[in-house]
């Protein structure tokens, strides 16, 4: 899972929000103008991979909803294993046998604010020192998740239920440990929780995007991914700089540059600003999506949880960031990137029917591109005519 930097760049939408899934989509307006900017390998890889775990992830649903259509499972998965029979002419297939559907949009039919996230490699240490003061946590054993949708004959119909996370004091059940509470009061100390120590920025900007690696000093590596978060809502310590960085022009790199700049209290203050805490645990593999398939660079996307299917293959026609360098923190230009890609992730602030957020990689120029990336682009998740 993960947390977006940017979210209050995105919190006005013109159009009156809504909650029901059925709304999410329609059959497309006109067909967009449809072609792929990446690699065939990369998109057949990552194709396989996903079909794969969405045969047996329970976090993909039986039935998959696209607004008013509703396919099983079993049929969508038929249709995306059909594409390899394909290869040869494989956009043309996808175009000419899947039925384009345009998402409810953040100021129109189809229109999306599309975000990035990349995965963190970071310096670590396996115990605490000066620089590594920072420690990444496993789930606690005492946090207490509740489901309500198990409480629903509690609430209305029209309430939309989610999960708490909370812990037991003197027999009641209260919030969970906020950032403060786990970073200054040190409430998790002496559990044994401690994955590896970090920079406490590293740590932070870890847990917005879910996963990373850190590297040790013997040049051991750990990837970590996300297992749990502790209930407090996501709130983006960026809202809290407007007065150093206009907000205009606010990204992941220029919150860091200013994060340098200050004292330690000053800093931790500024990161307490976001109450919102995730655990990890340790990964064998590559970092794994909410759906359970492990993330493709580029084709990995994250969106609202309660308003789109995860499993399904979209379109999103957007444009990502072009640097003259790596040292660079605004880009020269944007270029056009247009791609097939699966939704699979879900994040504490991907809220609403015209949020993309676009997995980018691993590494130096990943971080780049998804540390500046808020572009307007367009959405369309593709149901196979044959079910349809």
């Amino acid at each position: 899972m993960k947390y977006l930097l940017i979210a209050l760049l995105l919190a006005s939408c013109a159009r009156a929000p809504i909650t029901r899934i059925e709304e999410s989509m329609r059959p497309a307006s006109s067909r967009p103008v449809f072609t792929d900017t990446l690699s065939k390998e990369s998109f057949f890889i990552a194709l396989r991979k996903h079909i794969d775990v969405m045969k047996t992830s329970r976090l993909v649903m039986p039935t998959m909803t696209f607004g008013e259509i509703k396919i099983p499972k079993e049929q969508y998965i038929t249709s995306l294993e059909e594409i390899f029979n394909h290869q040869d002419s494989w956009q043309s297939y996808i175009y000419n046998n899947f039925d384009f559907m345009e998402v409810y949009g953040k100021d129109d039919w189809g229109e999306v604010m599309a975000t990035g996230y990349y995965e963190p490699l970071v310096k670590g240490s396996k115990a605490k020192n000066k620089i590594h003061s920072q420690a990444m946590y496993s789930t606690p054993v005492d946090m207490i998740t509740v489901d309500l949708k198990k409480f629903a004959h509690k609430f209305s119909k029209t309430e939309k239920l989610g999960v708490l996370q909370g812990r037991l004091e003197n027999n009641n059940l209260v919030p969970y440990y906020d950032r403060k509470n786990i970073d200054v009061d040190m409430k998790l100390k002496g559990q044994k929780l401690e994955l590896a120590w970090v920079d406490p920025v590293d740590s932070f900007f870890i847990q917005i995007q879910g996963s990373g690696v850190v590297e040790f000093e013997d040049g051991e590596k750990i990837r970590v991914g996300y297992a749990a978060q502790n209930g407090h809502p996501y709130i983006p310590i960026g809202k809290f700089l407007t007065d150093v960085i206009p907000l205009e022009s606010m990204s992941m790199q220029k919150i860091k540059q200013h994060l340098d700049t200050l004292s330690e209290k000053e800093k931790q203050d500024i990161l307490n600003k976001n109450p919102s805490y995730v655990f990890f645990k340790k990964l064998d593999g590559l970092a794994l999506t909410y759906a359970g398939m492990e993330v493709s660079d580029g084709r990995t996307i994250a969106t609202d949880l309660h308003l789109f299917p995860k499993g399904a293959m979209a379109f999103l026609d957007v444009e990502e960031p072009v640097f003259a360098s790596i040292k660079d923190l605004e880009p020269i230009s944007w270029s056009p990137a247009p791609r097939l890609v699966f939704d699979q992730d879900t994040g504490g602030a991907i809220r609403g029917a015209g949020r993309v957020d676009l997995f980018f990689g691993q590494g130096d120029e990943a971080s780049h591109k998804a540390g500046v990336m808020k572009q307007k682009g367009r959405l369309y998740y593709l149901v196979p005519k044959v079910i349809n």
